[in-house]
């Protein structure tokens, strides 16, 4: 045993002082005597208390000796030098993805790894330091160089673990970051292993200590569904990662309702895939594993899968037939096509349940006063009387149809004007309306919102125009429709990643957004009609969205986040990492830290300090008090 701080033993030297109080220490006493015979014993007793007695036995003395000496030894600041696989100046990288929620330790891998970072804290030596680096979705410090042992566990105690994958390009920037510098950094990563091979080198020595013991998991890597006529297809396959064949149950609902479940047999290191009939309009599909308590993963073990959102958009076009725009409709993806005559009925639905047509498209046909409670899409507007006069006036028609002006806008983009011909178009004036296509004789295309609602205006007819022969008809149809969304609020993928972000289309009247994530919880934001960028998607499972105006909450779909990703679920820890050029295997304990005993020296001071205070208080005499006239006892 050896001692940081030797000086301090000096302080032993109090040990003198405390034994001299002792020796000059009066033990006089004031009492009384019924009879002279007890003389003799006061004699002895001022004997006693004269200077410079022989010093006694005394418990007391003993125990104060006792807390000085340890004490004393804490200010030393013994040690006891210990096998570390760390010393100097460590940089600890935590990884926190998916697949250190598995089970096969308990109680899984990421407790387990924060135990480890636990003793690495504890065996740090008294000029050692550490920063403490969580590896997630987006890896962040959690503590910096520091070798403040409480400071490092409490920065331990906020890690967490995440269900997406780890970005470790990023966390080994950080760590080069944090070793830059120092003669003596060291590298420590605590993993199952699953890293990139094209990481860049470390300016450190690299530590690896695995986490983890079996790679037995099987796990859902794929859930989607489209469409087959009247009905829905739904595709499921089932992988098994692990070394040994497995059964399971996979369990099918529909909209929270049991529609079917299956024994499935997989191979080991295959899998097996399944496809369903669905009934038409299931919306919200839920597939999970059960039945295989070897599974490790449970992350993997369900998944979501919602068939377009959930929600149908329906489009109206209110036309004496135009075959451009019902081939544009009947391909433009979330949109489901009806079709009307001219001053015919514009709700959905019979009798009580009878709404609003998501967006309504007039071509060449007069706009009803009132117009609908809908977006809208006007194409070679009419005038017909006075109807028309509180949305827009047609002064007249133009020949002069040469485009001098393109307002730069995302509903012009990749929309090539220049090889339009357009043979006339009507002159209208919209005070709610801005041109953004401008022709010599006047506007071509306007756009704007009136009453909560988006409005988009094409001045001409198209058969008066070569524009649908063109290809920026099919691209400027598609980013108009978007813009007055009649589809989903969103457009996601069917392999929505954790942390993959979500662009939220509001529509023209939406004043919030509302997001349930899986776990209940709301999030929230206030909109004027931009696109709003929803990235708190770390969560597995079923996001619902809803659009909320002065009229209340309206749902508008859900999407799925699930784990589909083979590096988390092919969770079998490994024994090396690849790293570039370089292999790194287990590392061990090859290091020598210095364990400190000061800690418990301390606390025994404290015990025997509270013993020493029960011994001088147990023998006190406690004063007696007696009443006026009455004789004590």
């Amino acid at each position: 045993m050896s001692f940081l701080t030797p000086l301090a033993l000096l302080f032993g030297l109090l040990a003198g002082p405390i034994i001299l109080l002792y020796m000059l220490r009066l033990r006089r006493q004031e009492m009384r005597v019924s009879s002279t015979l007890l003389w003799q014993k006061l004699l002895r007793d001022r004997e006693a208390n004269a200077p410079w007695q022989k010093l006694r036995r005394n418990l007391l003395l003993f125990l104060q000796l006792l807390i000085l000496a340890f004490l004393v030894l804490a200010l030393a600041r013994p040690f006891i030098p210990v096998s570390t696989v760390i010393s100097g100046n460590v940089v600890l990288l935590l990884d926190a993805s998916a697949s250190m929620q598995a089970t096969d330790v308990e109680p899984n891998r990421f407790a387990a790894a924060k135990n480890e970072a636990a003793r690495l804290i504890r065996q740090l030596g008294g000029g050692d330091q550490m920063t403490l680096i969580q590896v997630g979705r987006v890896p962040q410090v959690l503590a910096a160089a520091t070798g403040d042992r409480t400071l490092l566990n409490e920065a331990l105690d906020q890690a967490v673990v995440e269900d997406a994958a780890a970005d470790w390009v990023a966390a080994f920037a950080l760590a080069a970051g944090a070793a830059q510098g120092y003669r003596d950094a060291r590298v420590v990563i605590l993993s199952d292993g699953g890293l990139p091979t094209n990481l860049p080198p470390l300016p450190a020595e690299l530590i690896y200590l695995p986490i983890g013991s079996s790679g037995e998991n099987l796990a859902i890597s794929a859930l989607a569904t489209r469409s087959q006529g009247q009905n829905i297809q739904l595709f499921a396959s089932v992988s098994n990662y692990g070394l040994i064949d497995r059964e399971t149950l996979l369990t099918i609902r529909l909209d929270d309702i049991l529609f079917d479940s299956r024994r499935v047999q997989v191979a080991a290191g295959s899998s097996s895939n399944l496809t369903w009939q669905l009934p038409e309009g299931s919306a919200v599909i839920r597939a999970e594993l059960s039945g295989n308590d070897a599974d490790i993963l449970p992350a993997d073990d369900v998944a979501w899968a919602v068939h377009e959102g959930g929600i149908s958009n329906r489009v109206l076009l209110v036309t004496q037939g135009n075959l451009f725009l019902e081939q544009i409709y009947a391909v433009l993806p979330g949109i489901v096509p009806f079709k009307a005559a001219p001053g015919g009925p514009l709700l959905y639905g019979e009798g009580e349940n009878q709404v609003p047509f998501d967006l309504v498209v007039f071509d060449g046909s007069p706009v009803p006063n009132p117009p609908p409670n809908s977006d809208m899409l006007i194409i070679n507007p009419v005038s017909s009387a006075a109807e028309t006069t509180a949305l827009f006036t047609v002064t007249g028609t133009f020949s002069n149809t040469t485009i001098i002006r393109l307002i730069d806008s995302p509903l012009l983009q990749f929309v090539e004007w220049s090889g339009v011909s357009i043979r006339q178009a009507q002159n209208v004036t919209a005070s709610w309306g801005q041109p953004l296509v401008l022709a010599q004789g006047g506007p071509l295309l306007i756009v704007g919102e009136r009453g909560g609602y988006r409005i988009a205006m094409l001045t001409f007819d198209l058969r008066d125009s070569d524009l649908p022969l063109q290809v920026a008809f099919p691209i400027l149809m598609a980013n108009l429709t978007s813009w007055l969304n009649p589809g989903r609020a969103f457009d996601t993928p069917a392999n929505l990643q954790p942390g993959d972000p979500v662009t939220l289309t509001p529509g023209a009247s939406t004043t919030r957004i509302l997001v349930q994530k899986p776990d209940g919880s709301t999030w929230s934001e206030d909109t004027e009609g931009e696109l709003i960028l929803f990235t708190e998607t770390t969560q597995i499972g079923l996001y619902q969205v809803v659009l909320q105006d002065g009229a209340g909450g309206r749902p508008a779909g859900s999407f799925a986040v699930n784990l589909f990703n083979r590096t988390e679920s092919a969770a079998a820890p490994r024994e090396t990492i690849q790293l570039a050029a370089q292999t790194v295997g287990a590392a061990a304990e090859s290091n020598i830290s210095q364990w400190e005993l000061w800690p418990w020296l301390a606390a025994l001071a404290f015990i025997i300090l509270i013993v020493e205070w029960w011994v001088h208080f147990r023998g006190a005499v406690r004063p007696r008090f007696t009443l006026p006239g009455k004789r004590r006892v």
